[in-house]
């Protein structure tokens, strides 16, 4: 299949090859685009008016195209001037374009709008479509990782569809959510999986909530991080927020634009493992060491030699990855248009897993006159997402790969699945992890509206009312079945579950903007608007135990001869807001921007419905003072600063009000349902709040060619919403309520530089960004707080992460350790959850310095938050050829290692890493490996690591074909891209950048069972007509 592809892939490229060649009638014309200083202009337009001909210029400025003799020549490009020019008896036109003299010269979106960037005072990153281009993912957040100063973005699970965790400048909540705010074409969506997703019962992370969301429709993706920027999005700016912008038509020729690639997947890294050999003189001397008889024989031993299964290869797999899209763009100057079709498939590389995608998307414009315009954005989608059972479970494909004992194969003499491993004597009883994964059904579909509609009337002059309304509108269902020929549905003799969910999100926007240049020295920018958002979430399930035939799966819960009991429920929320902003410059030098947004939500208290959040900021920009333009290297001077207060709604539904709970008790044969109280009410609950302070620096050298940008922020967010104990006497154990507070501290460099500009040009764009997090306060007289465990009732390690005033949050909680005892030295007594200690086993430290090891002992062993993360792109360009590297990273971050509790057992139970084969025993007194003995878990240092790490992110070599003599064909490139193909870390784990939790604001950095990540190869072809 992979064969054939290329094949055909390589049969097209041949094939422009020779129409190029072969095609040349009709007058050609070449020449080059340039701007007022020689330098080229790749991607100008150039087209005969009045009709369909056009192409583009290379890299280097260079076209040919196809003309009659007396046809006008119309080049184009963003920012410049458009020029027509009469062929008439001309072979070669050289042309050079003059920039735009216009009001507004470079702009950025922002909030509710578009600002020049020399005026911008807030702190905004922008991500276009070049480097959204460059990498192969199936949701728009993943192409965001490494790009943007301040801004982490950690893959919550690597599988296809998989969720991401974005931390915009920190964590600033501990109970609600600390992901951004997501604007896309005006819809404000915030990207809550678990919300959008119809369940997760049964394990794996819920589907990317931006997964129905086709990346390559965007144009470009704008980050506001600091509170100037944010607070026009008043309570929900305090994570950041990223306005979205989709690809619009332009005037001009109607093209068409076909982009392709298919490429192969396989997993970057497997964890070394004992073969079968090793593992059964492991189990048998751990088995000695128990007092109990070996249990496998000399013979088998020996039979083991040739004979051991690598679970990992079996449960793994090469994947394909696809990707095609055709978008038809153009239009005159009434009527723009913009459509898009676009089909994506990604198989995981483990067995039965896999996402794909279809959607379809259509922008339009429409000038009705010289004052009103209106126009439209939909995209309508839909997705598959084929899951496996991964992550925090004991029975998850992978942990089960890691732990299933090498000596037992796939198949039995029979030819059957190898049920279990229950014939190992003592090992922790998993299924086999092929069969579950290929028997197992885990699917969601889902189907996704998400357009709007916009009318822009110009009022009188300098004055635009722009009204729109839109919606997002998405369905799910999800099928669980396990059958009863394996280890999941073995007991339930068959389990399904049937989920459904349906989210109706519809928002209306109304805004006035009047934008007036009094003069060469005054330039005024206001906005003034409202804005409603509602959304409601309804849900249904069911599941059935006891099938009599697995035939049918899912399809029929009635064949369940158990029926559980039903679920369903729905929840309402809605938020009214009014908001407005001005935009000051005095001089082109002096800047001041203040907002201001009042926001009314249904989420909290009677008394703190409406909320309030200003900010403001000032700049200098000194490019055009005379003691800057006297310095000739130096072309770009500006200093930012910036306050603001932005808020966090984001608490979960109906937190302030009393809750009742279902009751099922049972009296005698009869099952009463009642209700009774479940929560107690707090109608003062109000919102966290983030106070945030920004300085920026923009300093440009040599024309802007080395172009650099710093800033220093500090947010502290208080008022933060964690639950209080309460007396018993209540009947209730804890209130929700605004009590604690953490701040965040950082640094953010960043840098774009033109390095060589001749025939070989080569552009670097580099980010780091230092932060740090910090508990201030908790509840009254709390000084530290241990978070909710995590397990599955074999690996249940409780308290693993705490939140303790003076650290960061989400810190690893346990004991710290030193090496291992020796035979002769003096024993530490511990407590029984510690069990009996001697010569081989762990040496604890004893942190209180009572002489006794036991809980007390615990105390911080790892911070999952890294001292800084990094990213930098290398583009370079030589005539036709075109390469990019990217690489990104973090330093300084731990990942508790859960596997690592299981893998580091060495007592046969499970499957162990090589590294037990240095084990200690009285002829090898090992000071890192512990002896072949049954052990309580306990959460120490040993399996915290350090995961920072660098990673060759992207590699892609692109070629430009000379399409000049094809009359039918604009533009052609084909390309060879690699992703994850190198990564450098200490950690020994599948892959250091992991969050099992997903996007659980304490439990980060956390590693069991995660899906991996894969290293891809593709290949690919782009081209217009």
């Amino acid at each position: 299949m992979r064969k054939m592809i290329y094949k055909k892939l390589g049969l097209f490229v041949l094939f422009l090859t020779l129409a190029m060649q072969a095609n040349g009638q009709g007058r050609i014309i070449r020449g080059t685009v340039t701007d007022d200083k020689g330098e080229p202009i790749p991607g100008t337009t150039v087209a005969v008016k009045g009709t369909s001909i056009g192409t583009v210029a290379d890299m280097d400025g260079n076209y040919s195209i196809n003309a009659p003799d007396a046809g006008v020549l119309v080049f184009s490009f963003i920012g410049f001037q458009t020029r027509e020019i009469t062929i008439g008896n001309q072979t070669t036109i050289n042309v050079q374009l003059a920039q735009q003299v216009s009001d507004l010269g470079e702009v950025v979106v922002v909030g509710y709008g578009v600002q020049r960037k020399s005026d911008l005072t807030g702190s905004v990153s922008s991500v276009g479509e070049r480097e959204i281009k460059q990498v192969a993912v199936a949701s728009l957040d993943q192409a965001l990782q490494g790009r943007a100063a301040g801004v982490q973005v950690t893959q919550a699970s690597a599988a296809p569809g998989g969720g991401v965790s974005i931390r915009i400048r920190g964590g600033n909540s501990i109970n609600a959510s600390n992901e951004p705010l997501y604007v896309i074409d005006g819809i404000p969506f915030f990207p809550n999986n678990a919300t959008v997703a119809p369940g997760t019962s049964g394990g794996g992370q819920p589907q990317n909530a931006l997964a129905n969301i086709n990346p390559g429709d965007i144009e470009s993706m704008e980050i506001l991080k600091d509170a100037s920027a944010t607070a026009i999005y008043g309570s929900r700016g305090a994570n950041g927020v990223v306005i979205i912008t989709t690809k619009r038509g332009k005037a001009g020729a109607t093209n068409v634009d076909f982009e392709s690639y298919y490429g192969v997947q396989q997993v970057s890294r497997t964890i070394p493992l004992l073969n079968a050999e090793e593992f059964a003189i492991i189990a048998n001397e751990a088995r000695v060491g128990r007092g109990q008889s070996p249990i496998f024989s000399a013979e088998q031993i020996a039979s083991f030699r040739n004979n051991s299964t690598d679970w990992q290869s079996e449960v793994f797999r090469d994947a394909p990855i696809q990707n095609h899209q055709v978008t038809v763009s153009g239009g005159d100057a009434k009527t723009r248009f913009a459509i898009s079709g676009n089909y994506f498939n990604q198989e995981g590389v483990i067995l039965n897993s896999g996402f794909s995608r279809g959607s379809v998307r259509v922008n339009l414009d429409k000038t009705i006159n010289n004052k009103v315009t209106v126009g439209n954005s939909l995209t309508i989608s839909r997705a598959t997402n084929n899951q496996q059972v991964t992550d925090i479970t004991r029975g998850g494909v992978v942990n089960a790969a890691l732990v299933f004992s090498p000596t037992l194969p796939v198949f039995d003499a029979d030819g059957n699945f190898t049920f279990d491993n229950s014939s190992i004597p003592g090992s922790q009883q998993v299924g086999n992890p092929v069969q579950d994964a290929l028997e197992t059904l885990n699917k969601t579909v889902t189907n996704r509206v998400l357009g709007n509609v916009f009318m822009e009337w110009k009022v009188i002059d300098n004055l635009l009312f722009r009204a729109s309304g839109g919606v997002d509108f998405q369905t799910g269902r999800r099928d669980f079945y396990a059958p009863s020929t394996n280890n999941r549905g073995r007991n339930a003799f068959g389990s399904a579950l049937v989920e459904t969910k349906n989210v109706f999100s519809p928002v209306g926007t109304f805004t006035l903007n009047y934008d007036k240049k009094f003069d060469k020295n005054s330039y005024l920018i206001l906005l003034a608007g409202y804005e409603s958002q509602s959304q409601m979430v309804d849900f249904v399930g069911a599941q059935a135990t006891n099938f009599p035939t697995d035939a049918l799966g899912s399809d029929n819960l009635g064949l369940g001869q158990i029926v559980g009991t039903p679920f369903s429920g729905r929840s309402l929320w809605r938020l009214d807001s009014w908001f407005g902003r001005v935009n000051y410059t005095l001089f082109e030098k002096f800047l001041f921007t203040g907002t201001f947004r009042a926001d009314g939500s249904s989420r909290f208290g009677a008394g703190n419905k409406w909320g309030y959040f200003p900010s403001a900021a000032v700049g200098y920009n000194m490019s055009n003072e005379p003691f800057v333009n006297n310095i000739k290297w130096l072309s770009t001077l500006k200093v930012t600063t910036s306050w603001g207060l932005t808020g966090n709604q984001e608490i979960g539904l109906y937190q302030s009000l009393s809750q009742l709970n279902t009751e099922r008790n049972a009296f005698g044969n009869v099952i009463a349902i009642g209700l009774a109280p479940g929560r107690i009410p707090n109608p003062d609950l109000r919102w966290e709040k983030t106070n945030q302070v920004n300085v920026g620096l923009e300093v440009g050298l040599i024309e802007d060619r080395i172009f650099f940008e710093a800033a220093g922020y500090y947010k502290r967010t208080q008022d933060l919403l964690l639950p209080l104990d309460l007396p018993r006497s209540t009947g209730f154990a804890t209130i929700l309520t605004n009590i604690g507070s953490v701040e965040n501290k950082g640094l953010e460099l960043s840098v774009n530089s033109n390095n060589l500009t001749g025939k070989l040009k080569w552009v670097t764009n580099a980010n780091i960004t230092f932060n740090r997090n910090t508990v201030l306060a908790l509840g009254p007289g709390e000084t530290f707080r241990l978070a909710p465990g995590t397990g599955d009732g074999h690996l249940q390690i409780a308290n693993s992460s705490i939140l303790q005033v003076g650290a960061p949050v989400g810190s690893f909680f346990g004991m710290v350790t030193n090496g291992i005892i020796q035979s002769g030295e003096q024993v530490i007594p511990g407590s029984s959850s510690f069990g009996s200690v001697g010569p081989g086993d762990i040496r604890y430290v004893d942190v209180n310095g009572d002489g006794r090891i036991d809980n007390n002992d615990r105390t911080i062993i790892g911070n999952p938050q890294p001292k800084f993360f990094y990213g930098m792109n290398n583009n370079f360009t030589y005539k036709n050829f075109d390469l990019s590297i990217f690489i990104n990273g973090t330093y300084g971050n731990d990942v508790w290692n859960v596997n690592s509790h299981e893998l580091y057992r060495n007592d046969g139970a499970t499957n162990n890493v090589r590294g037990v084969l240095n084990r200690w025993t009285p002829e090898n007194p090992s000071n890192e490996w512990p002896s072949s003995r049954t052990r309580p878990f306990v959460l120490s240092d040993r399996h915290i690591e350090n995961a920072s790490f660098l990673r060759v992110r992207n590699v892609t070599l692109g070629y430009n074909l000379p399409v000049g003599n094809v009359t039918w064909l604009r533009s052609c490139r084909v390309y060879l891209q690699g992703q994850n193909i190198l990564t450098f870390t200490n950690y020994s784990g599948f892959d250091p950048e992991v969050n099992s939790l997903g996007q659980n604001p304490i439990g980060i950095g956390i590693d069991r069972g995660t899906f991996p990540m894969a290293r891809s190869f593709i290949m690919g072809v782009n081209f217009g007509l």
